[in-house]
């Protein structure tokens, strides 16, 4: 019976991801470019992890459903997926994994090594949390432990927020080059950790200005 249950499941949720990119494709418009011919070249042609800033509460969803064959589990956290019926019910037919911001928990790694062997994408915010001033805070370092311990590539990408719906400015993301974090045989310090999670929030800064032509920051919003 639980087996029947997990096969319907996964049916409904074959027919749902499709409508889903059809509407995102739609409503929104979305645009890609790419920040060079490599990232064009080697972006998501083999397991990665995804990394973006995080606008809104659909850049999973969006993300999901602008990738190839939607091979992308989106790290969700627990207390979204939790919080209505409706959105349990959306969320489950997506690809997602739960992670507890409350408690200090590591199956949500242990479930992206899992599926990163099985030839999905992971997708990471690492801000932790939605962010509707547009302006990029410093990241988290989870990806980092999850780069550096699978060997999976990081692609960053960065996109605009422009979640209008038919009309007014198109949704934009610019996808850089993927990352490869090759940790020393005894493991990332701290130090190199933090190094790391900078290196990337540079990253997506980068690719902010060269999509926007500029940097957000909180003097510019108030300007």
């Amino acid at each position: 019976m639980n087996q029947l249950k997990a096969n319907l499941h996964e049916f409904f949720g074959c027919l749902f991801r499709p409508v889903l990119k059809l509407l995102a494709l739609i409503l929104f418009r979305p645009k890609r470019t790419f920040v060079s011919e490599k990232a064009k070249r080697e972006a998501f042609k083999e397991p990665m992890i995804i990394i973006s800033n995080h606008v809104h509460g659909m850049d999973g969803a969006i993300i999901q459903s602008l990738m190839p064959f939607s091979r992308v589990y989106s790290i969700t956290a627990k207390d979204l997926v939790e919080r209505t019926p409706l959105y349990h019910w959306f969320l489950s037919h997506l690809r997602t994994i739960p992670v507890d911001r409350q408690h200090i928990s590591l199956s949500w790694l242990r479930e992206s090594r899992k599926r990163l062997r099985e030839g999905y994408h992971i997708y990471i915010c690492p801000e932790g949390d939605v962010n509707r001033a547009k302006v990029i805070r410093p990241f988290k370092s989870g990806f980092v432990t999850l780069a550096a311990s699978t060997g999976a590539k990081v692609v960053p990408i960065y996109l605009n927020g422009e979640y209008n719906l038919l009309f007014g400015k198109r949704f934009r993301y610019i996808v850089g080059e993927p990352v490869a974090m090759t940790p020393p045989p005894e493991g990332l310090s701290e130090e190199e950790m933090a190094r790391e999670t900078e290196m990337m929030f540079q990253t997506v800064l980068a690719l902010e200005k060269q999509l926007n032509g500029f940097n957000r920051t909180e003097e510019t919003i108030q300007a």
